[in-house]
C-alpha cells in the first residue's frame, strides 16, 4: 500500500541556491531507490517549493530519509517546513515524527485496511 508525502518549504533569504542543490540531490537519490515510486519538486514562485513523494510503504520513506539525512539537514538549514501532509498507513514512527511538528497533518487510510480490504 502506497505512502504519500506532500511538503511545502519557504526558503530563507539568500539560501535558494543551497536549497536547490539539496533538493536536486534528494531527487537524484530517489531515482536509484526502487521503493521510491515518485519524488518530484514543484515551484510557482522563487523561494517556495513543494515536494510530492510516493513510496511503496512507510518503511521505504524512512529508508529514503535515512539515506538522505545529510541533504535533509541542509534543507532544514535553508528553509522552513511550512506544511506537510502524510497519507497512508500511519504507524508509530510516523506519529512520533509528526507529534512535535504542528505544521504536519496525518491522513490515515479510510477505511482502515484489513486483510480482506487492501
Amino acid at each position: 500500500m502506497s505512502f504519500f508525502v506532500r511538503a511545502r518549504f519557504d526558503v530563507r533569504a539568500g539560501r535558494q541556491a543551497e536549497f536547490e542543490e539539496a533538493a536536486l540531490a534528494l531527487r537524484a537519490q530517489a531515482v536509484a531507490e526502487s521503493e521510491t515510486l515518485r519524488y518530484r519538486w514543484f515551484s510557482t514562485v522563487p523561494g517556495s517549493y513543494v515536494a510530492i513523494e510516493e513510496y511503496v510503504d512507510a518503511d521505504a520513506a524512512m529508508t529514503h530519509n535515512e539515506r538522505g539525512a545529510h541533504w535533509l539537514e541542509r534543507i532544514g538549514e535553508c528553509a522552513d517546513l511550512v506544511s506537510a501532509e502524510i497519507y497512508g498507513p500511519i504507524g508509530p514512527w510516523v506519529r512520533e515524527w509528526a507529534a512535535p511538528r504542528p505544521q504536519v497533518t496525518l491522513y490515515p487510510d479510510f477505511p482502515a485496511p484489513t486483510d480482506s480490504n487492501p
